[in-house]
């Protein structure tokens, strides 16, 4: 029989949830100021029992904070692009260029809140030496399994050309 979730029958669980979504307590913190067990709050979040619309009024609540930030951020380009047309019509190079700065940081930052514009790097590993150390050595392993060895290789190509399958 199954046993009920100690988070979802609790009193408080919508103090709880609210504390798993936003992130402002430890599942320990939580456990001792809710008596419960750290692995009861862990469970109640890997078994996926924390309240949807918890969840969506959090998401809403940092999307209008993000909303508000890039209105804040968009006013802010729009005063360097005053300033850099005053800067141009005063033919000041030194002005000049100095808004163009800003005006790059600028939508820089809007692509950033704005999701346009990802920062995180691309790793090719097909052209880390590692990764050719390894595959080389798997290949070599398989020498005398031919029929391996070609299922293996035919594998290793499809996923280098985005066409392996999961």
């Amino acid at each position: 029989m199954p046993r009920n979730c100690a988070i979802c029958t609790h009193e408080n669980r919508t103090e709880i949830d609210s504390l798993l979504v936003d992130r402002s307590a430890t599942y320990m913190e939580i456990a001792g100021r809710y008596g419960m067990s750290k692995s009861a709050v862990g469970n109640h979040v890997s078994s996926g029992h924390i309240s949807e619309l918890i969840v969506m009024a959090a998401d809403a609540e940092r999307a209008a904070h993000a909303d508000t930030l890039l209105d804040r951020i968009e006013a802010l380009q729009r005063r360097t692009e005053e300033a850099l047309t005053k800067a141009e019509e005063s033919e000041d190079a030194f002005a000049t260029f100095r808004g163009i700065s800003e005006m790059r940081r600028n939508l820089e930052l809007i692509g950033e809140v704005s999701k346009q514009l990802d920062r995180k790097p691309t790793v090719n590993l097909h052209l880390n030496p590692e990764w050719i150390e390894v595959r080389t050595n798997i290949v070599l392993a398989l020498e005398r399994h031919p029929e391996a060895r070609e299922s293996v290789l035919r594998a290793l190509e499809g996923v280098g050309n985005g066409n392996g399958s999961h």
